[in-house]
């Protein structure tokens, strides 16, 4: 155990997001959160915790207020061990927002007597604004945490605003960035940068590919900027052509989205492959799925809107948890799994369909595949690198 004089020389992350927890979620009736962005904060604060920072969470705690006028208190809570903060939240409108704006200002100024601190700010949002120029003023070492790249077109207010907000974020931000792939390099001026995909964390000791069944999980947003569609036209084909390949496949999906309700109408209707729809799930429940499935599934179009602004932060979670992933040939996937994934070149149904019954009717090759991408992921993404790595690129020191 850690002496306290130890622990007050820790240096001090703060990771400014909008990251829930479960249990603060569903206490604050909030909807329209993203549960893989809030698993990849709280995995990296615990990554840098295992290199010796002190990381605090420092979250809005929100989501679309629904007028009904509601209120919940700021807390303090741990979330798999890490010190989380949330502001306080409204279901009123405008107050809510007001309270998002200037609720984390407090705990902010609390920690800055701390000698060595840095903070994070995950992705450019407008309601940081107070808290970025606060952090200047109190003189912590301040990064950007890109994970998604704008697109602003236009010359609305709006379109104004958006421009303005990463410029901001740009000039305040002045000690790096961490990058969701590295194409978004492109779409900042701040200096240095560095890669941060993940972590790889999960029960690698599960058995797969152990029965005739391969179940094959979709999850997160269900919309057609994630693939939702091609998987959809997928299934319908395989319904309809029959092959005997086909029969032992499974499809489980899990999440939210505008496609959600074109899964369920799948899920009703007879015929194989099967597919199980569960909607938005807790996070033990999810994983509880996870340990079913032999395939994870990424299918972010080539070519589309996410292909090159951001990483499908999916496939760490399913190779690291032994899963072989399927996924569309975009951003930094192929960079770094290599041959541990199997890839789409196109937008084909016919090509997916090719893929999985190459994998289907050749097991022991999907799995060594699926073995390898296992290995690659925790190689480069293991919570013990991955902190050592930030701590590197936020200090210039290891533990």
């Amino acid at each position: 155990m850690s002496s306290p004089s130890s622990r007050q020389h820790r240096p001090v992350v703060l990771v400014v997001c909008n990251a829930l927890d479960d249990v603060t979620r569903m206490e604050r009736r909030i909807t329209t959160d993203s549960p893989a962005a809030s698993r990849k904060v709280f995995l990296m604060a615990q990554a840098l915790r295992l290199a010796g920072v002190r990381p605090v969470v420092l979250s809005l705690g929100r989501g679309r207020a629904d007028g009904s006028g509601d209120a919940f208190a700021a807390k303090a809570c741990r979330v798999g061990g890490v010190p989380t903060i949330y502001a306080p939240f409204s279901h009123r409108r405008g107050h809510s927002e007001l309270l998002s704006l200037f609720g984390l200002l407090g705990p902010l100024r609390r920690l800055a007597r701390h000698s060595r601190r840095a903070v994070i700010f995950y992705n450019r949002i407008p309601a940081y604004l107070p808290l970025l120029r606060a952090a200047s003023r109190l003189g912590y070492r301040s990064f950007l945490d890109l994970e998604d790249g704008e697109v602003i077109a236009g010359r609305s207010l709006k379109a104004h605003l958006g421009r303005i907000v990463p410029t901001q974020f740009d000039r305040h931000c002045r000690d790096g960035a961490l990058l969701a792939c590295s194409a978004l390099e492109a779409m900042t001026t701040v200096r240095p940068v560095h890669c941060y995909y993940g972590t790889a964390v999960g029960d690698v000791d599960v058995p797969r590919w152990q029965t005739d069944q391969i179940t094959c999980l979709m999850s997160g947003t269900l919309a057609p900027d994630t693939g939702a569609p091609l998987l959809i036209e997928t299934i319908r084909r395989l319904r309809a052509r029959r092959p005997d390949w086909a029969a032992g496949l499974c499809f489980e999906v899990t999440g939210k989205g505008e496609s959600l309700a074109a899964f369920e109408q799948l899920a009703a209707e007879p015929g194989l492959p099967r597919v199980r729809v569960h909607g938005r799930t807790s996070d033990a429940r999810y994983l509880e799925i996870l340990r079913g499935c032999e395939i994870g599934l990424a299918l972010k179009p080539v070519g589309g809107a996410l292909a090159d602004t951001t990483f499908p932060s999916k496939v760490i979670e399913f190779a690291g948890s032994g899963l072989l992933v399927l996924s569309t040939d975009i951003s930094d996937v192929r960079r770094l799994l290599g041959d541990g994934a199997c890839y789409l070149e196109r937008n084909d149904p016919e090509l997916l369909i090719e893929r999985l019954a190459a994998i289907a009717t050749d097991r022991e090759s999907a799995a060594r595949c699926a073995r390898r991408g296992r290995q690659v992921a925790e190689h480069h993404c293991a919570p013990s690198r991955a902190g050592e790595d930030l701590r590197q690129f936020l200090f210039g020191e290891r533990a």
